[in-house]
Order: C-alpha cells, then structure tokens, then sequence
C-alpha cells in the first residue's frame, strides 16, 4: 500500500525576497508489461546534458507542447482521464504518448479513421503510416508537483499504458539512454528520485487492486506539505 506522505530530501532554502518557480504542465507514460521475473517498467536515463535530473533513471516523457493540445486520437483517451487531469487531460495524454515515441521509438498509435487528417510539424513522423495515438489504452495513474525548492518545476501526470499496445524497435534518442525493463521487485531496489519512488509505489497499488476499485480510481495528487511530499487522498 501506498504511505501517505514521504520526506523530501534537504534542499536549500530559497533566496529571501523570490518567489517559487511555477510549475509546468507534463505528462510521462508508464509502460507496464508482465515477464519472468513479474510486472516490468520501461525506463530510461536521461542525459547528463539535462538541467532537470541529469543522469537519473526515469520514466519517458516531457512537457507538454502546443501540438499537443490539436492532435486528434484514433481512439479518444477515457473519461477517467478528464476525471483525474480536468482540461488537460486530452492534450496532457497526447504529450505523453508522443514523447515515448520520440524518447524510446514506441509508438502507442491505431489506424487513424478514414478522412482524419494527419498532424505535420513535430507530430508528423508519429503519424507515418496513417496512424494517430491511442488514447483508449490509457490510465490516469497519478499527479506530482515537483517542490517549491527546485529551480526546474513540473505538474506532471504519469499514465500507465500496457505494452502490448506499443509497436515499434526500442531505442534511446540521446535524451533518453540505457532502456530496459525492470521488474517492479528490482526496481525498488534502485537508487531512485523520489518522484521514481513514488509513481513505482502508485504502479504497485494500482496492480493490487481489483477492477471495480480501479473503474472508480481517482488518480491521487502528490504535493509539498513541510518538509514531506504527500498523498491526496491518503490511502
């Protein structure tokens, strides 16, 4: 079961006189596939090159881009998602779905619908083939808000998605290095960011519960309370 609340780590104070920086929308998307060793994640390292955690193991994703919020869906996302990510939520799934494209080369996508017209500009070498994302095979796992301490702030999403419904070859892209599965045993094993930490604990609860408790989830928000980062709703 998911703790309601996990201590941050010491971070400087901010300098007397500034404001907090203000987060930015993101979405990351949680690939889950069954193996050998039990429930794997996809995840990768980001670049040391990277202003925002610099050679950390991460899940694939970003921050969301105008395209975003134009794209159509072959299949639209769920309602659960507008449930847990309000507005967004369309345009936070696709930016989703197209940075793990970009950051990995698999590609959550179906036939686009006789007559859509297809995206160009940064979406237009997803979309080769006549293919448009897949909303329908996501999740809305959970929300985190990264602490009013970090210079680089994101509201991020994380969607979960099985990995069955990607195609494509698995590569990294230069932002995104060293992918590989991890079972869920391992990974908790890891020398994580605490974010990491805490959507793998979100993966795990939402693995244990059953299907109507799932059709009724709410994806929970993390934020900064004090010193800790903490759940809404608590479990």
């Amino acid at each position: 079961m998911t703790p309601a609340s996990l201590p941050l780590p010491p971070r400087p104070p901010r300098a007397p006189g500034t404001r907090a920086v203000r987060p930015r929308a993101a979405a990351s998307l949680v690939l889950l596939r069954e193996t050998s060793d039990g429930p794997a994640v996809l995840m990768g390292v980001r670049s040391g090159g990277h202003r925002f955690m610099p050679n950390r193991l991460v899940f694939p994703g970003g921050r969301v881009d105008a395209a975003d919020h134009r794209v159509a869906f072959a299949t639209a996302p769920p309602s659960s998602l507008a449930r847990s990510f309000g507005a967004l939520a369309t345009a936070l799934a696709a930016a989703a779905i197209r940075e793990t494209f970009e950051e990995t080369g698999l590609r959550l996508a179906a036939p686009a619908p006789p007559g859509a017209r297809l995206p160009r500009g940064g979406w237009a070498q997803f979309a080769a083939g006549g293919h448009l994302p897949a909303g329908d095979a996501l999740v809305p796992l959970c929300r985190l808000i990264t602490p009013s301490a970090s210079p680089i702030r994101f509201d991020a999403r994380f969607l979960l998605a099985p990995a069955e419904r990607v195609s494509g070859e698995l590569r990294g892209n230069g932002e995104l290095e060293f992918l590989r599965w991890i079972p869920l045993a391992e990974a908790e094993t890891l020398d994580l960011a605490l974010p990491q930490r805490v959507v793998l604990r979100e993966v795990a609860e939402w693995l244990a519960a059953d299907a109507a408790t799932r059709a009724e989830r709410v994806a929970p928000l993390w934020r900064e309370t004090g010193p800790n980062l903490v759940r809404v709703p608590p479990l």
